[in-house]
């Protein structure tokens, strides 16, 4: 029951985990620095914009309650019985409709106030008790529900020592409906401004930063040996990176060159004395020169391991090595070596897979490993490789032997990675191949295993980069 449940959760950590790795990138860093500022510069310009046309708008309505004001104050006038009234009617005919949305009212203290027909049977409730000369703006409630924005002013009439105060309100609906369609009209704009500056902001971080992609692509041909240096019109920005890359490059091949030929120098020099301690004592029986012996052959074993490991290339192949080809040619080599015993070596391998390194490496590595199960092999091995499923830059291949022979223990089979580790001091070698095997598999950024094959005997299991 609980299975969906915890394959969404997986799924959700496996977005987040996305997510957090593209923000911790150079791309997602620009791209959220630059749309966060770009998204709060289109907000606070939105809500600015939003503001000016409201005030604007109330502003443009304040006016005309004050201009109708003005006008009222104008035609007004006291009649010989003391009563106020217009000496020309007002010529907006939105006053004389009952709610209509435009309204005046002129009130006194201790009297009816004298209104517009347009509010019907309805009063607005001025405070009299509170003067106000200036004039006020405010919304307050109207008839049928309406909201209203008032402006109201007291005045003395010159005919009368008495204090009207003049009213005139109109419904905001029609301002509240025009500023929420500028209001919707503005985000959609804004909306659709915020979509066309990510998608450029998007295309320019690409086009900015594709330089570095083609970079670390250089860098990656030149780790996996299809190139040797960093080549092409780099912008004056990268010119000096790729530069110090192509002298690190240099630097590094002098020093590698350097301690091979040291290395070289130091075991073809050690072996010429041990050359002639190893035959002195060779003809000598006693225990002594055995002993000497026992040592000397310890001290060539470690030059040759040395050697080896000294010649080591680890890089690419440029356009890559034939795996069916070269494991043939070892495979009927094996064969011919122990022909005495019938040993036949079948080879499956993937169809045009290549090998990512040197010929020599793969010669070694692969020579090693089948030249062993055929020393243990009853009368069969088989070679087999297939390219592995990678998101990688570089991709690899599972190459795997195995014979019929004997077999290994589990608790000996990381022994025999070990320099000079050997089950058996019958069967001729130096154990010196499992341990060169290893070195020169890592140095490429594989790997080695053995387990039981299925044979039954020993199965070698490769990781090796492949093209």
């Amino acid at each position: 029951m609980n299975e969906p449940g915890a394959a969404q959760e997986k799924e959700e950590r496996a977005v987040h985990g996305r997510v957090r790795h593209f923000l911790r990138t150079l791309t997602g860093r620009l791209l959220l620095s630059a749309l966060l500022w770009s998204g709060a510069a289109l907000v606070i310009g939105g809500m600015l914009l939003s503001y000016a046309f409201r005030s604007y708008v109330l502003s443009d309505v304040d006016e005309k309650l004050e201009l109708l004001i003005d006008t009222m104050v104008g035609i007004s006038e006291i009649s010989p019985e003391g009563v106020l009234r217009f000496n020309q009617p007002l010529l907006d005919q939105r006053f004389a409709a009952p709610y209509s949305g435009w309204y005046w009212q002129i009130s006194e203290a201790g009297e009816a106030p004298f209104r517009s027909r347009s509010l019907w049977d309805y009063e607005l409730q001025p405070d009299l008790d509170v003067r106000t000369f200036s004039l006020k703006r405010y919304e307050g409630e109207g008839p049928d529900g309406q909201t209203l924005r008032i402006a109201e002013r007291d005045i003395i009439l010159p005919e009368a020592d008495r204090i009207f105060r003049y009213q005139v309100a109109t419904d905001t609906a029609e301002v509240r409906e025009a500023i929420q369609r500028f209001n919707w009209l503005l985000m959609s704009a804004l909306g659709l401004i915020m979509l066309t500056v990510s998608l450029a902001l998007v295309l320019q971080v690409a086009y900015g930063l594709r330089p570095l992609r083609n970079l670390r692509r250089k860098l990656v041909d030149v780790r996996g040996g299809a190139t040797s240096r960093i080549e092409g019109d780099w912008p004056e920005d990268l010119k000096p990176l790729a530069q110090e890359v192509n002298a690190l490059i240099d630097q590094n091949e002098k020093l590698v060159s350097r301690a091979r030929t040291h290395v070289g120098n130091l075991a073809h020099a050690l072996k010429t004395p041990l050359s002639v301690i190893k035959n002195e004592v060779d003809d000598d029986p006693s225990d002594k020169a055995q002993a000497i012996a026992v040592q000397v052959r310890s001290i060539r074993e470690h030059i040759d391991h040395h050697l080896k490991r000294a010649r080591i290339a680890g890089g690419g192949s440029g356009q890559g090595l034939p795996v069916q080809e070269r494991a043939e040619k070892i495979a009927r080599a094996i064969e011919r070596l122990n022909q005495d015993k019938g040993l036949r070596v079948d080879v499956a391998i993937e169809a045009n897979l290549k090998f990512d390194g040197e010929k020599e490496d793969f010669d070694e590595v692969v020579g090693n490993i089948v030249d062993n199960a055929g020393k243990w092999a009853t009368s069969h091995i088989t070679v087999s490789a297939h390219k592995l499923p990678t998101d990688q830059r570089r991709p690899y291949m599972l190459f795997r032997v195995e014979d019929d022979g004997p077999g290994v223990d589990e608790a000996e089979m990381e022994a025999l990675f070990e320099r000079g580790q050997r089950l058996d001091e019958h069967v001729p070698g130096t154990g010196l191949g499992l341990a060169i095997v290893r070195d020169i598999v890592e140095l490429y950024g594989g790997s080695a295993a053995l387990e039981k094959a299925s044979l039954g005997g020993l199965a070698v299991i490769l990781k090796l980069p492949a093209k």
